[in-house]
């Protein structure tokens, strides 16, 4: 017994001195962080708790998204979701118990063993995120994950967790050096504009967005407390604002992180640059690359859609696309049609029919996107109609796809007889995904608008 009670206390000894434990125990804005991204975790699992993205029946459906460097996600699905099963309800109620066990070993400040609970959030967070699924996060999942990495693995953590959210809020805003922002069609092409802006106001809405993002959020790590307190009081008002049109998520990861850090027990932090720092250093160095990958694959980010996941992306352009996907199937069926406007999770389906001719079926699917919310990525359409071949009967499937950015010209981007014997690259340029002026203009939008 004393044997196990020795080891016990070596491991922890071992666990606090590896992930600084220390700076947990003696800081107050680190054990306010601390609880702030347990916080996130709880709006994130309260989201994913019902969601079918990850389930079994998703992967037989052939709706599963992956990631395009692990193409095969699906393949390790295991949960089901109600009424199919009670799998992932009960496995996020573990979670919360988790999370109830966590708060409650704060309260005891316990934080070794709070550490460890929060520790496997995390790593739960980072397979869902990066290994099942492509589409069940957003950028503001990225925010967390990267300030939870720091608070749980770098010495120096408040000095990495304010560095962090800064320079987190500067790759932001190299995604909207376009004309999507710099001259504010993102929102001049919507019909309902800026929330509460004046039409004529919207360039300018746009670059005192770009301006904050990329100059004035370094005050917020100002010696000067006129300046830092100005930034302070910007980036709040930016985020309650920000919430009229992405609710509650976004504002949910930035605002308790931004008073914390920056807020009422702001303290400048002097700049480590011991071997200690290496760690945090390297998060750094590895957010910088996370948001350079996605400008590199692609020779147009912003129209491909190739590597748009990679980085902070939110707001990156205001999207609309059409896209037809015909199934040829051995064997004769009864001709019929549908036309109409069907709509589910940001996008509607236009037409559907049935037409038999020489001895094969063609199952003709068309669909259009809903909102400027939905990217229209032409992986995910490619990668979910993809599904079905192989299947029994399938002689092949067919893709044409047109999309428009900002309200610009719709581009004819792809036009495959057989996408089944496609590939596509997760790190270059895909060849048939087609660019101008390569990709004729096939017509022009109508205004359209950031949620339906």
């Amino acid at each position: 017994m004393k044997k196990l009670e020795y080891f016990s206390q070596l491991c922890a000894r071992r666990y606090r001195r590896l992930f600084s434990i220390h700076e947990i125990e003696e800081g107050s804005i680190v054990q306010w962080m601390f609880g702030a991204v347990l916080f996130y975790f709880f709006v994130s699992f309260s989201r994913w708790i019902g969601e079918s993205t990850i389930t079994i029946e998703t992967a037989r459906e052939g709706g599963a998204i992956c990631w395009a460097y692990f193409q095969n996600c699906a393949d390790f699905y295991f949960l089901h979701l109600i009424p199919y099963g009670y799998s992932q309800s009960t496995l996020y109620m573990v979670f919360y118990g988790i999370m109830l066990l966590t708060v409650y070993l704060m309260w005891k400040k316990d934080w070794v063993q709070a550490h460890v609970l929060l520790f496997a959030l995390f790593l739960w967070k980072v397979f869902v995120i990066f290994f099942l699924t492509s589409v069940i996060s957003g950028p503001y999942d990225y925010y967390h994950l990267i300030l939870t990495a720091i608070l749980l693995f770098v010495p120096f953590k408040e000095y990495f967790l304010k560095l962090g959210f800064v320079f987190m809020y500067f790759m932001s805003a190299t995604i909207k050096f376009s004309p999507g922002w710099v001259l504010g069609t993102y929102f001049s092409s919507m019909e309902s504009g800026v929330p509460f802006v004046p039409s004529w106001l919207t360039l300018v809405a746009t670059n005192i967005v770009i301006f904050g993002q990329i100059i004035e959020c370094w005050f917020l790590l100002s010696r000067n407390k006129i300046l830092q307190r100005i930034a302070v009081v910007y980036a709040t008002f930016f985020h309650l604002y920000s919430g009229i049109l992405v609710f509650y998520n976004y504002p949910s990861v930035a605002l308790p992180p931004l008073l914390i850090l920056f807020g009422p027990m702001y303290r400048h932090t002097p700049t480590p640059f011991s071997k200690k720092a290496i760690a945090g250093w390297t998060i750094i160095a590895l957010v910088g690359l996370f948001q350079l990958l996605g400008f590199v694959v692609s020779p147009n980010r912003f129209l491909t859609l190739e590597g748009h996941r990679y980085g902070m992306y939110m707001f990156e352009a205001n999207h609309q696309c059409l896209y037809t996907i015909r199934t040829y199937v051995r064997g004769a069926a009864e001709n019929k049609s549908w036309r109409g406007l069907q709509c589910s999770n940001r996008s509607c389906v236009t037409e559907l029919s049935t037409e038999s001719k020489n001895g094969e079926t063609v199952y003709t699917r068309k669909s259009e996107s809903a909102s400027a919310w939905n990217r229209c990525d032409p992986y995910e359409i490619w990668s979910q109609a993809r599904s079905r071949c192989g299947t029994p009967g399938v002689l092949r499937i067919s893709m044409e796809y047109v999309h428009s950015i900002n309200g610009g010209p719709f581009y004819k981007m792809i036009d495959e007889p057989s996408i089944c014997n496609l590939t596509y690259r997760p790190l270059a340029h895909n060849e048939w995904i087609k660019v101008p002026p390569d990709a004729p203009v096939v017509g022009y939008p109508v205004e359209n608008d950031y949620q339906y």
